[in-house]
């Protein structure tokens, strides 16, 4: 070989590589970056189905269950009945039930249509993905404080006296 097709061939794998390195500048990616650093609880971003976003303002000083689900996933279906039976079980309790998607706001529609639970079904605006989510269901109880204090990835009886007990050991409250 030749000293210029020896250098040209390695100008071309360095070219390669920096390209390669090189991310990406729209702003959607800027915006998963900028989402990324953010602590998990601010990265939550949730609306109902009509596209009213929550305000979580509203949740200071309750406990909040958030459980990630999608239409797709049987575990997660199974459980939504022992969810809706918790939710009525501590609504006296300060507890806050949110469940939420997301898939499109219409796959979730059409999927609460057809189940009546105690609680209404939410859309999550950031991708579970973003938020770390590794494995559907997955469950995270926040205390009044505001912090994260519990991550489970599956689905159990949330109904189960069990289960109760955990969700209110988390809870300040007497």
């Amino acid at each position: 070989m030749s000293k210029i097709n020896v250098k040209n061939i390695v100008f071309l794998i360095i070219l390669f590589m920096v390209g390669c390195n090189s991310k990406p500048t729209d702003s959607s990616t800027t915006e998963i970056e900028d989402l990324q650093e953010l602590p998990l609880i601010e990265r939550f971003a949730f609306e109902d189905l009509e596209g009213n976003k929550m305000n979580w303002a509203d949740t200071k000083g309750k406990l909040v269950f958030i459980n990630f689900w999608a239409t797709w996933c049987k575990p997660c279906i199974k459980e939504m009945p022992s969810l809706s039976k918790a939710n009525v079980k501590l609504k006296d309790e300060g507890v806050l039930f949110i469940v939420a998607s997301d898939e499109e706001v219409s796959k979730i529609s059409k999927f609460e249509s057809k189940h009546h639970y105690s609680f209404d079904l939410l859309h999550s605006s950031v991708s579970v993905f973003d938020l770390g989510v590794q494995a559907l269901p997955t469950s995270i109880i926040i205390n009044e404080k505001g912090e994260i204090v519990f991550n489970e990835i599956g689905s159990r009886d949330w109904s189960s006296d069990k289960s109760i007990a955990l969700i209110k050991s988390f809870s300040s409250k007497p």
